[in-house]
């Protein structure tokens, strides 16, 4: 006889409120707190308070119960959720730049050997024309022909209509970051090499684990999934040499968001030497909310938060920065800032207040614009 598996039962927002008190999470402002779930999503935010359930131990197992531990607010938990948010607009802007940056080192150094090279099957390694290849170059080629048919890109366009072959320079712009990954990966190791010595790297089978993992967290950023206290999507290979040499990573931090932040850095550096990013992830960590089982060492990092010992960068003072950089990291904070208020809570006087910072900031742009004219 099959059993009947049972869905789970549809509740209003009120109802989830109230189970979630029935849990023993603490709510400050229960009205507050159903408009959240209003915005967000039960279930969305079931993940980021996830650790603060309590748990027992069951045959070597951690096994989380439906009961949360001492001292889980609900405000604490949404100031997670935005937390993570905030960490995932810093990770996206970070890989675009990697991606571009990516994209046209294998496009210059592969387009070098033949214009076409991505349809001479002597460029690639003889596993991606297996039967049982992981990727094989037949897959990777017909994404490369979809990606190119439904690309709008002018350079793109023009080839198309011309009906012009279409060199790898111009076919690249229309890959994304898994259709990049892959070309990488199916390349003999000949032509790996040619990539891995722009970017100083010694061993490629460590690129192509990176580049594995960082399509991995790019999809959860456009997807809008949790992203600080997850696993990766596999053990970071970290090399031997230089900067990496003075972490000392254990296994456990290899699989945690900490080495994300270890290759995304060595990639910034690579492309712009004075980035500050490392300096607004490391202000971020350090100001992590206090919450039940998130813990510095959930995501990889010392108990202490970030060791700016290691990144000597995020101890900059402010006066080493130059005017611009001080208005791009004063954006950084009001946008942050921003994204935290609850409108519907905003009395006249914060509105008063707002409307004059507002005020002050296009006051401020037309004063650098009449500066700029006179130059």
């Amino acid at each position: 006889m099959t059993e009947t598996i049972q869905v789970k039962p549809f509740r209003e927002y009120d109802e989830l409120i109230c189970q979630l008190t029935d849990r023993g999470m603490l709510i400050k402002d229960p009205l507050r707190a159903q408009r959240k779930l209003t915005q967000v999503g039960y279930y969305r935010l079931s993940g980021y308070w996830h650790t603060s359930r309590k748990f027992k131990n069951v045959d070597g197992k951690i096994k989380h119960e439906n009961v949360f531990q001492k001292n889980t607010y609900f405000e604490n938990i949404f100031e997670f959720y935005l937390f993570d948010k905030m960490l995932r607009i810093e990770l996206t802007n970070a890989l675009e730049r990697i991606e571009i940056y990516l994209r046209t080192i294998i496009a210059h150094e592969i387009g070098r050997l033949s214009p076409l090279a991505y349809l001479d099957k002597k460029q690639f390694s003889k596993n991606a024309f297996k039967a049982d290849a992981k990727i094989s170059y037949s897959s990777w080629l017909e994404r490369q022909n979809r990606l190119i048919r439904e690309s709008k890109e002018e350079s793109i366009e023009d080839h198309r209509k011309k009906g012009k072959p279409v060199p790898i320079w111009v076919a690249a712009e229309a890959w994304d970051f898994g259709a990049l990954s892959k070309f990488y990966s199916i390349l003999k190791g000949s032509n790996q090499d040619l990539i891995c010595e722009r970017l100083g790297l010694d061993n490629r089978k460590e690129l192509d684990n990176w580049l594995i993992n960082l399509n991995g967290i790019r999809n959860r950023c456009a997807h809008h999934s949790r992203l600080s206290n997850r696993r990766n999507p596999r053990t970071i290979l970290i090399p031997r040499q230089g900067f990496f040499n003075l972490l000392s990573l254990g296994q456990s931090e290899k699989n945690k968001f900490y080495s994300i932040i270890i290759i995304i850095w060595f990639l910034l550096k690579k492309i712009g030497p004075s980035s500050t990013w490392i300096c607004r992830i490391a202000d971020l960590i350090d100001n992590k909310p206090q919450i039940p089982g998130f813990k510095y060492k959930s995501m990889g990092f010392p108990d202490t938060g970030f060791p700016r010992k290691l990144f000597p960068e995020t101890n900059i003072s402010i006066v080493e920065k130059n005017p611009i950089e001080k208005l791009e990291d004063s954006s950084a904070t009001l946008r942050a800032a921003i994204s935290q208020i609850d409108t519907e809570k905003l009395c006249p006087d914060s509105i008063s207040r707002l409307t004059k910072l507002i005020d002050d900031i296009v006051d401020s742009a037309e004063k650098i614009d009449e500066l700029c004219s006179e130059t």
